[in-house]
């Protein structure tokens, strides 16, 4: 069967621990399917100098096809390494996508679905299992668990935070003294206050209410300037543990390279395959 190239497409990321992270995905794909599966950001991340990056340069996707291989290709089918449909997925990549088609005769794409299908817990079931790991490696008995994504305009990404979040709290259950979902930030106004509440004014609540283990949960998929190594997040929960130093904030990993995303996107790419 001739297969079509596969673009695993994330955000794109200007960290370099970020697209080492989405290689090794990519990678593991083209391993485990008869797909050639190439990672490729939206944005940013054909700016990292590729000394960071072993000596190879990321691609963003109008890198990609406006490049020799891109404009070779006469099939794309697009893989986003995304939670939810951002618009980033549903409406600047396929506007890309479109222009690329329509610019050769014979062209066609398909982009798959983002990461989290309606009552599919499987996306709780690899965070809930990034918390045990935790609790266990840090001796934690009954923490308070924030389930924390970046935060979005969009409603219908919020409504995949908050499909799992449920999910994931059934099955934490008695496990824990408490749990929300929040936001790393938001929009202003009152239209976009289905983000609430924030991470800072959620730990801001618990640490005045005498918390001492919090774990807080990245429902992130890459390690890049909100979730890694001093970004974003991290910021936020040293400000939280400076004002309260009573309270110790644990952080899970992001979920792009465990086990159960691999599975879906793997499930996605045999789908896709199977109907060809």
């Amino acid at each position: 069967m001739n297969l079509p190239i596969c673009l695993l497409v994330d955000n794109g990321s200007l960290r370099s621990e970020a697209i080492l992270s989405h290689r090794r995905v990519a990678q593991r794909l083209s391993v485990a399917t008869q797909f050639e599966v190439l990672p490729v950001g939206l944005l940013h991340s054909h700016k990292i100098a590729p000394y960071q990056l072993n000596g190879t340069k990321a691609e963003t996707i109008e890198n990609f096809l406006a490049s020799e291989r891109g404009q070779s290709e006469t099939e794309l089918l697009i893989l986003p390494l995304f939670l939810g449909p951002s618009r980033g997925v549903t409406e600047w990549l396929v506007e890309k996508l479109d222009a690329w088609k329509e610019s050769a005769t014979g062209r066609s794409y398909r982009v798959l679905d983002c990461l989290h299908s309606d009552s599919d817990s499987r996306l709780a079931m690899a965070l809930n299992s990034e918390i045990n790991e935790l609790l266990i490696r840090e001796s934690l008995l009954t923490p308070r668990v924030a389930m924390v994504d970046h935060g979005t305009p969009i409603l219908e990404v919020n409504r995949v935070r908050e499909e799992v979040g449920r999910m994931l709290f059934k099955i934490l259950n008695a496990g824990i003294l408490g749990f929300s979902t929040c936001s790393m930030e938001r929009r202003g106004g009152d239209r976009y206050s289905f983000n609430e509440p924030l991470l800072k004014t959620l730990l801001l609540k618990w640490g005045q209410e005498g918390s001492r283990d919090v774990v807080v949960a990245l429902f992130f998929l890459l390690p890049g300037r909100h979730a890694g190594k001093n970004g974003d997040i991290d910021e936020i929960c040293d400000e939280a543990t400076a004002m309260f130093p009573q309270m110790k904030i644990y952080q899970t990993k992001p979920l792009g390279e465990h086990e159960i995303v691999f599975s879906i996107l793997k499930e996605k790419l045999e789908s896709a395959k199977s109907s060809k």
